[in-house]
């Protein structure tokens, strides 16, 4: 600008010549003056024109934006990169502590199906521990392979797996476990995703979207945490697609297993009067060490030879500043056994569904489940899946869970939270003459349930129901260049009810406060 200001002024003097000698000094300033009225005219031109190109330029960089993926960066800020992979790191040190009125010998958490009648010495006697095993680790590495062509392998493993010798006697010889080992393929152009490994089954309920990583689980410091909230993890996979921005599709096939009631043995009743309700051992349920030397020789699992199919769909609509995932799913299991030279089988169909919303944005937030049908060994409680007749055909057990909660941001380091939950089942049962076979059935003997010692014939009070309902916090009391650490505290109080059988229907409950405290190191 200054240079064509220049030219200007040396063709106003040179049209001036010897003119301008004669002249007063105030034509020259005049001059001037209107020379700078044309620069800065100049200068207001050009500023508009380039305004004028930055919102063009804008709005065409948004529109493409809006047709095409974000760009992959394969060293974002603050992740590990090598050669194009970035890594996450995730998990935390844990150290777990447990009191509870009643004495189930467990390093952590709760099995609410098995809170103690008065019939055991455990009624009466509590527990305190502590457990450093849900100590977690946890990767992701993710790279762009090709264009519009993404993957992810994750890794995740705590301390939770006891190996049939591990013991807290003297060394806490407890093996570590394999949560999730996963890897996932995706087309962003074509919103297509593929996932092959061991993750969360797709019934599991997420925080938004698909999420096979994480779930949307009660924040509560019990390991097994609340009654409602169904969920494993399970070698498999899944395909989903995205809808939209706000709606998601997908489709699994996952190791199947049955819980049979009964357990690892023929026997499916006690009867009150009568010879024992035991089916020929020619019935076959499980299997010992099968598929080679993978498992475990000392434990059985369960004979199945169709996989569990589940189907999902997930909504996160846009409600302005609040946050809102709804998803239901619908799952095709198959039971299978062999008795008397005849395989049984039969199939059922159990649904569900799920939500997350924050009430108040940033401050309150509110999710909730519901979900029917043959689903014991998803449960919390746990729940068989099925009982066997006397001739080896399979009756499902239909269980019907609830689960909601709260939680409170109170200020930018305290959450609060609560939730309460439950799973019950319905009687399923058939007899044989006076024989009496099957879950919850009425003729089994509870005669003894509430008097301690007394043999367990007298006590087969068969679950029909757990409830929970629990508070706690937990607070941020450092957070800093090298991580952070949190501390919480909880309170549940838990029932479980039996069926009614000869003698009565026995109830307990059990209350427990446990504590926390945990290191973030990433």
């Amino acid at each position: 600008m200054r240079i064509l200001g220049g030219i200007l002024l040396g063709s106003v003097l040179l049209s001036a010549g010897p003119a301008l000698a004669d002249d007063d000094a105030s034509e020259l300033k005049a001059l001037k003056a209107r020379l700078r009225q044309l620069e800065q005219r100049m200068e207001v031109q050009a500023r508009k024109e380039e305004a004028l190109a930055a919102r063009q330029s804008a709005m065409q960089n948004t529109h493409m934006a809006a047709k095409a993926p974000v760009p992959f960066d394969p060293c974002a800020s603050g992740k590990l990169c090598y050669k194009g992979v970035t890594f996450t790191f995730g998990g935390w040190v844990d150290l777990t502590g447990i009191y509870r009125t009643r004495n189930l010998a467990s390093d952590t958490g709760s099995v609410y199906a098995f809170i103690p009648f008065p019939q055991s010495k455990n009624f009466n006697t509590g527990e305190s521990r502590f457990s450093a095993r849900q100590t977690r680790f946890s990767v992701l590495a993710e790279a762009e392979v090709f264009a519009n062509t993404r993957v992810a392998g994750y890794g995740e493993m705590d301390f939770e797996g006891a190996a049939q010798t591990a013991n807290s006697v003297a060394t806490n010889s407890f093996n570590p476990r394999l949560r999730q080992a996963s890897v996932e393929v995706s087309r962003t152009d074509l919103g297509l995703h593929v996932l092959a490994g061991q993750s969360w089954s797709l019934n599991a309920p997420s925080k938004a979207g698909i999420d096979p990583r994480s779930v949307d689980a009660p924040g509560v410091i019990d390991f097994e945490s609340v009654p409602g909230f169904l969920a494993a993890r399970q070698p498999g996979i899944r395909v989903w697609q995205d809808i939209g921005p706000e709606f998601k599709l997908a489709v699994s096939a996952e190791n199947p297993q049955t819980s049979f009631f009964g357990g690892n043995t023929p026997l499916v009743g006690t009867p009150a009067v009568g010879p024992q309700g035991v089916l020929n051992p020619n019935l076959l349920v499980n299997l010992t060490g099968p598929g080679g030397s993978f498992f475990n020789n000392a434990n059985n699992v369960s004979l199945n030879h169709v996989p569990d199919f589940t189907v999902k769909g997930a909504w996160d609509p846009r409600l302005g500043p609040y946050k809102l995932h709804v998803e239901g799913w619908a799952m095709y299991r198959d039971f299978y056994d062999r008795f008397n030279f005849a395989n049984h089988d039969v199939n059922t169909v159990s649904f569900g569904g799920h939500f997350s919303a924050e009430i108040v944005p940033k401050l309150l937030e509110l999710q909730g489940s519901a979900s029917h049908g043959a689903l014991g060994r998803f449960t919390a409680a746990p729940f068989p899946d099925a009982t066997v007749r006397q001739d080896g055909s399979i009756q499902p057990l239909p269980i019907t869970a609830f689960l909601l909660g709260t939680v409170w941001h109170t200020t930018p380091s305290l959450d609060l939270y609560a939730y309460a939950g439950l799973e019950k089942t319905k009687a399923t049962f058939s007899n044989v003459g006076t024989v009496p076979f099957g879950y919850g059935n009425p003729l089994y003997n509870n005669l003894g349930c509430n008097i301690e010692n007394s043999p367990a014939a007298t006590c087969n009070g068969n679950t029909s129901e757990v409830r929970q309902y629990t508070v706690g916090f937990y607070d941020t009391i450092f957070k800093g260049d090298y991580g952070a650490i949190k501390a919480g505290v909880q309170y549940s109080y838990n029932q479980r009810f039996a069926f009614q059988g000869v003698g009565g229907a026995p109830k307990t409950d059990d209350h427990i406060v446990m504590t926390q405290v945990r290191y973030y190191p990433f």
